[in-house]
């Protein structure tokens, strides 16, 4: 028995070598306010770019539009996806730890009530943005029609011009367009009380290749933490990232 686990952690060390050796890995990723803003820039970015080097991984992260990225990683030309969630992959994968949690909140103006559950939007006029990916609690409930724009500001802008009555969005990426509305002080929501919860991880192709490469930015990822500095990258620093705009 222990020779198995003896041969099996050399067949997985083994692997976490080829692909360390092997030419550049794409990663392909898609716009989200504050998280990824372009190649170079966002939190998630930031994280990637220090797990590759934490690994010791050639990756180079390619930017498409959301739907596009998920073609791509179906179509198997990504060895990597991120921001990935379970509720919009196309087909089976390889994942690693959490490296977030997508937090959905209900925005809706100040002299309307907060709603703080998905019961609370049942025939209401709920906004949500194209190729984010929502859970199943609220895609699925009979009793919301959504209505769908291509940005989060369009969102804003509907909510503010009284056309939808709540936007459902992610915090951070819901502030946001706030501020690029200047309608912060006009919309309120609750932040400890997300209408839904969503793991946030990297994906990889399925087999060994996928495997091992989940294996070595698990592995990047718990040196990271333990060190602090996995803290320190995902601290929603909102200021900061303005600065880089």
């Amino acid at each position: 028995m222990r020779t198995g686990r003896l041969l099996i952690a050399l067949g997985i060390s083994l692997l976490c070598s080829a692909v360390a050796s092997a030419q550049s890995l794409i990663f392909g990723t898609y716009p989200i306010p504050l998280m990824v803003e372009s190649e170079q820039q966002g939190i998630f970015i930031r994280l990637t770019k220090a797990l590759a080097a934490e690994a010791g991984l050639d990756v180079r992260i390619v930017l498409f539009p959301a739907k596009r990225a998920l073609s791509e990683f179906e179509q198997g030309n990504l060895d990597g996806l991120f921001p990935a969630i379970d509720v919009s992959m196309p087909v089976p994968y390889e994942r690693s730890l959490s490296i977030y949690s997508k937090d959905d909140f209900a925005f809706t103006l100040k002299e309307q009530p907060l709603l703080t559950s998905v019961e609370q939007l049942r025939n209401k006029r709920v906004g949500i943005t194209s190729g984010y990916p929502y859970s199943r609690l609220l895609t699925g409930n009979r009793d919301i029609q959504p209505m769908m724009a291509n940005t989060d500001l369009q969102n804003v802008q509907m909510l503010l011009a009284g056309r939808i009555d709540v936007f459902v969005v992610e915090q951070y990426s819901g502030l946001r367009a706030l501020e690029q509305a200047d309608a912060s002080d006009r919309v309120h929501y609750n932040p400890l009380q997300p209408l839904s919860r969503q793991d946030v991880f990297y994906a990889f192709r399925t087999g060994q290749n996928g495997q091992a490469l989940a294996h070595q930015i698990n592995q990047a990822l718990s040196r990271l933490q333990k060190s602090g500095a996995l803290a320190k990258l995902m601290k929603r620093q909102i200021s900061a990232e303005k600065q880089d705009d």
